[in-house]
């Protein structure tokens, strides 16, 4: 559907999630523990009542996109979720028919399909992008944009054009903007940290990834990491710690010494990586960054499991590179992922006595169980298995919604529970013990 007719205001809705009101107690109460201990290692980090960890970059991303002046944020995260009371606060703020542009998670989605109805109603043109994209009811959304956002969005959806050409490989980040973040300005005294990318993909083909980035790599230009730096600092003065968004860092070593090169006094960071991207020659580009944190993909110990969804995992290189991170004082977060499809108790008990033999030198551990997102390579084959396609339940802190291959979801999310609480007991035993 083409936006036809006089120019329309555009408006971007960030929708509450209804995790942020009804979280899993048992792993909400790990977060209490992680946040106190990460503020413990990480100085800059500073997390009152209230707070968020960091504002929504893809706004800033999507306003730069669109590039118009008279775009505007409606940040609706802290309201209740309710489809008409949010319609009709999106309504009142537009005097004229607008633009409302979505961006929603699965647990989400159904929210943002009830608002969108409710606005096309009233004469707004509504649009969607993300990775959920194919999972709405048809018709729910004016519009339905796949792909990564380019400068002059509003052209291409103005002219039914509703793709973007997506090219594999390494190549520079040419989206004909760099993100703008005047609306982000209202989270300064509310974010410990800000994120910013010196690179957008990933070359590896991990299946059960949810990132619409897998094989490709978009490197950001250095003058325009030199001007976002200069844009952060101007909306974010008292904020001095960056997460690094490279979803891995040191898979291109041009983003890497981009960062180096445009890195402003004062700042520290955070990174993600890869263990496979690890070398001694990115240690020692952290430390020349300033890196504190490295967060690395782990999931499972168990090498199996990592293989039916396309990754390799060799836990001897774990131990070796995350004791090295460890002997250079960089902390180390391992990113754990419950509930996968071929998952086992094997797998469980294996990944437990990693935990323990590296207990000395893995600070924090970020646990999530597996969504089977519409934009994961793996989907395809799991869609048969799917047996609740009520999207809130589709959530990182509760059971899955498909039929594992090997055990039931009950087992699946028992088993995760078991891990919520055994990283609870060790990071809890590392905040009494450096009291």
């Amino acid at each position: 559907m083409r936006l036809d007719g006089p120019a329309m205001k555009s408006v971007i809705v960030q929708l509450p999630f209804p995790s942020q009101v009804n979280p899993e107690p048992i792993l909400d109460r790990y977060y209490h523990s992680y946040t106190e201990y990460f503020a413990s290692i990480v100085p800059d980090f500073r997390l009152r009542a209230g707070d968020l960890w960091e504002a929504p970059l893809w706004v800033a991303h999507l306003d730069a996109a669109i590039g118009e002046e008279d775009t505007e944020f409606q940040d609706l995260s802290l309201m209740q979720s309710d489809g008409e009371g949010l319609s009709e606060h999106l309504a009142r703020s537009a005097k004229e028919p607008a633009l409302f542009l979505f961006s929603p998670l699965a647990q989400n989605l159904d929210l943002a399909t009830d608002v969108s109805m409710r606005l096309m109603r009233r004469g707004h043109r509504t649009a969607m992008g993300g990775n959920m994209v194919g999972a709405e009811p048809r018709g729910s959304f004016s519009m339905v944009y796949a792909g990564h956002a380019q400068h002059g969005l509003l052209k291409k959806l103005s002219s039914g054009d509703l793709t973007s050409d997506v090219r594999l490989g390494r190549q520079p980040a040419d989206f004909g903007y760099r993100p703008n973040y005047r609306h982000l300005a209202r989270f300064a005294n509310r974010v410990p940290l800000v994120r910013i990318n010196a690179s957008h993909g990933c070359l590896y083909d991990c299946s059960f990834c949810g990132d619409a980035w897998s094989r490709q790599l978009h490197v950001v230009p250095l003058q325009s990491l030199v001007d976002e730096f200069d844009d952060i600092g101007h909306h974010f003065p008292n904020v001095r710690l960056a997460y690094i968004g490279d979803k891995t860092f040191g898979q291109s070593r041009e983003a890497v010494k981009n960062l180096i090169a445009a890195k402003p006094d004062g700042y520290r960071f955070v990174v993600q990586t890869h263990v496979q991207a690890m070398s001694e020659w990115l240690i020692d580009r952290m430390e020349e960054l300033g890196v504190l944190v490295v967060e690395m993909g782990f999931e499972t110990a168990d090498s199996e499991v990592l293989r039916s969804v396309r990754k390799r995992n060799d836990p001897e290189r774990y131990h070796t590179w995350i004791e090295r991170l460890s002997v250079r004082g960089i902390h180390v977060v391992l990113n754990l992922l419950g509930g996968l499809p071929h998952a086992t108790t094997a797998a469980h008990r294996q990944t437990i006595s990693f935990l323990e033999d590296t207990a000395r030198h893995v600070k924090l551990y970020n646990l999530y169980n597996f969504v089977p997102y519409p934009k994961t390579p793996i989907f395809p084959s799991l869609r048969s298995r799917i047996v609740d396609w009520n999207f809130a339940n589709w959530r990182e802190d509760r059971p899955v919604v498909f039929l594992p291959f090997h055990q039931t979801a009950d087992e699946l999310w028992t088993l995760f529970i078991e891990l919520v609480k055994h990283c609870d007991r060790l990071v809890t035993r590392r905040i009494e013990s450096e009291r």
